[in-house]
């Protein structure tokens, strides 16, 4: 088998990845320890099926987590062959839980809060990727998280309203985990399963990432074993992340003040908004050549100026004619007889 290759997107605060989905594959092939080649990807549009994370083996692309498992099972890699049936069951019905009650709790503190958006998740990602696609993808996903909010709570419901909700309905999930967890290492017994690396991949960024509106974030910190989860977790494996993280941060504080940083990691705002304005224009430029338009525009622009030429020839003809008629009255006035 060829060394197997990950694209992921970059780590941030102590994480190994900022995206839930590529932080539980990556994750997951650290429990079984397959050997992989991990690339942070800087533009997820040439990716299949355009997002992260992309697994590769050789002609086998995959770009979820399911697949990946299934994929790595297939291979003899797995964590999940000491679970029984009963186990088994239950931890596909937890991740399910996970997904319809502490989900949107996570795309709403990551995507829809303004303040957590505009102030960490969009630099976030837009640190990540390369001008022009920094002022798109951020957007482009905070719509799809919008989008989702809509369809599960209504388009017009009041967003506080909607917070309050989703909030208490990931509360109440996250007691449920902490429960089944109880003192144990993992969810499990003593070894990790996929859902482990389902649940660690949902809580570290809620754990290490600095939200401004950190509802969701603290109600994870103040569930102590879930806390010491992550935290296991994260020591076992991504222990270099954070050490690299840790060493860089110690260099910062050496070297500069917050508000360097600051201004340093965001960039002006009239230069972004003039620069999201020319990325918009490339944008439609290439959408108007992918539809057509410009040939059609072409091809009215050439008939609109043959047309134009007739028009002018015409009126030269016509000006011509006029002052020869004009020449041929004055002379017949002048012979004749007064």
């Amino acid at each position: 088998m060829a060394i197997i290759e990950l694209d992921i997107w970059r780590g941030e605060w102590g994480l190994a990845s900022v995206d839930l989905e590529c932080l539980k594959v990556l994750t997951y092939m650290k429990f079984i320890g397959v050997p992989v080649r991990v690339r942070e990807a800087n533009n997820p549009y040439f990716t299949p099926k355009g997002r992260l994370p992309v697994m590769r083996d050789g002609r086998n692309v995959l770009t979820n987590f399911e697949e990946v498992v299934d994929y790595l099972k297939s291979l003899h890699y797995s964590t999940d062959v000491h679970l029984n049936t009963i186990q088994a069951a239950e931890a596909s019905a937890f991740t399910q839980y996970l997904r319809d009650k502490l989900y949107p709790a996570y795309q709403y503190a990551w995507w829809v809060d303004e303040k957590n958006y505009s102030d960490l998740t969009r630099p976030a990602y837009a640190k990540a990727l390369r001008i022009p696609f920094n002022f798109f993808y951020p957007s482009r996903y905070q719509n799809a998280a919008k989008e989702m909010i809509d369809a599960l709570y209504g388009e017009h419901t009041d967003l506080q309203e909607i917070e309050k909700t989703i909030y208490s309905e990931a509360e109440k999930c996250l007691k449920t985990l902490s429960d089944r967890l109880g003192e144990s290492e993992y969810f499990f017994g003593n070894r990790p399963s996929s859902f482990d690396a389902t649940v660690f991949a949902y809580l570290a960024p809620l754990v290490k990432a600095p939200f401004p509106n950190a509802q969701l974030s603290n109600q994870v910190k103040g569930i102590a074993n879930l806390s010491r989860f992550v935290a296991r977790i994260n020591q076992k494996n991504f222990r270099h992340v954070t050490d690299e993280y840790n060493r860089q941060n110690a260099k910062k504080h050496s070297t500069g003040t917050q508000s360097d940083r600051e201004a340093a990691n965001f960039p002006n705002q009239t230069r972004n908004k003039i620069l999201a304005a020319l990325f918009a224009a490339i944008a439609m430029t290439g959408y108007a050549f992918a539809n057509g338009m410009f040939q059609r525009w072409s091809k009215w622009s050439w008939r609109h100026t043959m047309l134009l030429n007739r028009f002018r020839i015409a009126k030269k003809h016509f000006n011509i004619t006029k002052k020869l008629n004009a020449g041929t009255s004055a002379q017949s006035n002048s012979e004749q007889p007064k």
